[in-house]
């Protein structure tokens, strides 16, 4: 098995994939905190250094680079330093931003982190939530169509940040199946018939009880509520990430599958979604099964928690792994 997981993992080099959704700046104030601040009971942070990270589906991308697949990346960013500092990240880890729109009514989406002695003490967020423009959306979709037939996968990161309203995300699934291009997605919110027709969803456990209004207390309870989405979404299976119980899958042919978690530390949490996905949807791409292919994704994500900050892996670390 172990043979057969690494020579997927060789294969992600020959892959490509179009990463689309909400792009983000992600910053870090790493500090050291010594004493409290007399005008407040909180702490005085001293910031030793700043480090800038694309986040939400920029990390995703960054995430399928990182993997050493080729990936586009395409969204909205601002017309602001915000978005300059993004697509000057983005292109020092090669990549590709031709997909990348600027709006001038949406600034870059910007979140920023204070971390003192390994630990988040706070998160500040800026952002506009407002739907893209369909004018916006007609650029974003001439630029999919443009690539579709060299891609190997589609991957849809909803973060209901605006860049992704239903009807555009149903345009994108139909356009992809006419070529069989594979979409796979990380669902937001509690409209899920918006992803109707997707090859698979990677909803965590919260969002997916969320979803079908239902508060489950056994194995079973899953089971047959995560088949009913299946069928009623017509996709080929549900991916449930479930913490510390790691993942389970759930087919169209009415099977749950159980993996435990991968997770030997847990330092922090942050993207480990996003190298799920991106795992998943390499490892998809290549011609693996759906339980295969969550097995590398599982793995992967245990790796990533294991770090501090938004964080990727690299096929060696995950080669590594997979001999240990």
């Amino acid at each position: 098995m172990t043979d057969k997981l690494i020579s997927i993992v060789n294969k992600f080099k020959s892959k490509k994939v179009l990463v689309i959704g909400d792009i983000m700046l992600d910053e870090y104030h790493w500090c050291d905190v010594s004493r409290i601040s007399p005008e407040a009971p909180v702490p005085v942070c001293s910031v030793n250094k700043t480090t800038l990270v694309p986040g939400g589906a920029g990390n995703v991308a960054l995430n399928i680079e990182t993997l050493g697949a080729n990936v586009l990346l395409a969204g909205t960013i601002g017309n602001d330093s915000s978005g300059d500092k993004l697509i000057t990240i983005l292109n020092k880890h090669n990549i590709n931003t031709e997909g990348l729109i600027r709006d001038d009514e949406k600034p870059t989406i910007l979140k920023s982190r204070i971390i003192a002695h390994q630990q988040q003490m706070v998160r500040v967020d800026r952002e506009n939530n407002d739907d893209i423009t369909q004018s916006t959306r007609n650029k974003l979709f001439k630029f999919i169509e443009s690539q579709l037939t060299t891609l190997d996968a589609i991957l849809i990161s909803d973060y209901a940040k605006g860049t992704l309203p239903e009807t555009f995300i149903q345009r994108i699934i139909n356009l992809a199946s006419t070529e069989n291009k594979i979409v796979v997605i990380d669902p937001k919110g509690d409209n899920y018939t918006k992803y109707k027709g997707a090859f698979t969803l990677t909803p965590n456990f919260k969002e997916f009880t969320t979803v079908i209004k239902k508060s489950l207390t056994s194995e079973k309870e899953i089971a047959d509520e995560a088949i009913k989405l299946v069928k009623r979404l017509n996709l080929n299976a549900l991916l449930i990430t479930r913490s510390e119980k790691g993942m389970s899958i759930i087919s169209r042919d009415l099977e749950k599958i159980d993996i435990p978690t991968q997770a030997k530390e847990v330092y922090d949490i942050t993207g480990a979604g996003d190298t799920v996905i991106a795992t998943l949807t390499l490892a998809l791409s290549s011609g693996t099964t759906m339980e295969t292919a969550a097995q590398l994704a599982n793995i992967a994500a245990g790796l990533v928690v294991a770090k501090v900050g938004t964080s990727t892996i690299s096929p060696e670390e995950l080669e590594t792994e997979l001999k240990s």
